[in-house]
């Protein structure tokens, strides 16, 4: 079902959705430290979202046998609503109160990004599949790069209350979008437990050798990516390259511009064999943060990011479209529902090894470490270099 106009829909939709998302937890951080004062306290909100969005996709599936997409999405962003709404409300309640509804915020996400996932391919169809998704990294990584420092800038003069309003002002216009989206006719599969609702998902991806196969380097490249949390490259930026905190913007600004970058050339390189795109992605990015050490000047920093954020684009939209293409329609909510727990739990326990090993270790290790990963990455998808094809018609 190629259907253009509900595309459009659940395009707009979740770039208001993830402009929120961003906003929302910039005045959260200014509410937090304006009633804690404590930099620990801001440290739980990450990992709150972190463990409570996996939860979330884990459970997907059991949403998935009882409702249609679009009402899923639609109950996801209309819960936001009411649980955002809360926070503002209690903003200056005890921590406790303020986690609870973060979390329950971020498990309603990890409902919607496998259902996003899982409809994009239906609406859009495999040969218009390539622009599309460069279309959405597009515009996701341009809402992140401007949402953040728009975020900053609206609370250093209004405050973080504020801004939550206008969070949940755009959750709302993004809620009221969703209805343009038509239904995606599934066939629903009889199931004789909530473990094997749970379960079938997983039998599927890993029984299938292509799907299997990018789920695995999903995750590895996920845990190989922590070590560019903003906490990293902020001790980056004072103990290698000995700049001011502005680099830290620069650094992540050029990165995420790549991101863009790569996005636009995805679908002029669409044709590319996905192996290839896969491979040096993996290759190019292990090289690249090894020369990230040793920068000899900033701005080759700067210059490298960029280079990070283009290859790792490609690569990640060449993982993707195999996935896309590969997973029969009615299984897609599953298996991106698979990759959502895999990729999630590998940031998370990667962001606590990455920061104990610049902790106590030296930084240079942790970037050594993720090099090392990103190759051996690349030397996976050379072995398994026959499965990761995708195919483009109909």
């Amino acid at each position: 079902m190629n259907d253009r106009r509900s595309f459009l829909f659940l395009w707009v939709s979740q770039i208001l959705a993830n402009a929120g998302d961003i906003l929302y937890i910039v005045g959260l951080i200014q509410v937090v430290y304006a009633s804690t004062g404590s930099i620990l306290a801001l440290t739980y909100i990450p990992l709150t979202i972190t463990f409570s969005r996996l939860i979330g996709s884990f459970l997907t599936p059991l949403l998935l046998h009882r409702f249609a997409l679009h009402r899923i999405l639609h109950a996801s962003m209309v819960g936001k609503i009411v649980v955002l709404g809360a926070v503002f409300l209690l903003k200056d309640e005890a921590l406790s109160w303020i986690l609870l509804l973060v979390s329950i915020i971020a498990f309603l996400d990890g409902w919607a990004a496998p259902v996003r996932q899982a409809m994009l391919p239906e609406f859009v169809g495999k040969a218009e599949l390539p622009k599309a998704n460069s279309l959405v990294a597009i515009s996701d990584n341009t809402v992140n790069l401007v949402s953040w420092p728009l975020g900053a800038f609206f609370v250093a003069y209004y405050g973080g209350g504020p801004l939550i309003v206008i969070t949940i002002l755009l959750y709302l216009i993004g809620w009221i979008l969703t209805f343009g989206i038509k239904p995606i006719q599934q066939v629903k599969k009889a199931v004789h437990s909530i473990r094997e609702q749970l379960s079938g998902g997983w039998t599927y991806s890993f029984s299938n050798k292509s799907i299997r196969h990018i789920l695995i380097l999903d995750t590895v490249v996920a845990f190989a990516g922590a070590v560019w949390i903003s906490a990293i490259l902020y001790v980056y930026v004072d103990s290698i390259l000995g700049k001011s905190e502005a680099w830290w913007g620069y650094i992540n600004a050029f990165y995420s511009g790549g991101f863009i970058i790569g996005g636009y050339f995805f679908a002029k390189l669409s044709r590319v064999s996905a192996h290839w795109l896969i491979l040096i992605g993996c290759l190019v990015t292990g090289v690249l943060t090894i020369w990230f050490i040793y920068p000899v000047f900033a701005v080759v920093a700067l210059i490298l990011s960029l280079l990070l954020g283009v290859v790792g684009q490609l690569q990640m939209l060449a993982q993707l479209m195999v996935l896309q293409t590969q997973t029969e329609i009615d299984e897609l909510g599953h298996v991106f529902s698979v990759q959502t727990v895999l990729t999630t739990g590998a940031f998370g326990i990667a962001t606590f090894l990455f920061g104990w090993l610049a902790e106590y270790q030296g930084i240079e290790v942790a970037f050594y470490l993720s090099a090392f990963i990103s190759i051996g990455a690349g030397v996976f998808a050379l072995m398994k270099r026959k499965s990761l094809t995708y195919e483009l018609v109909e």
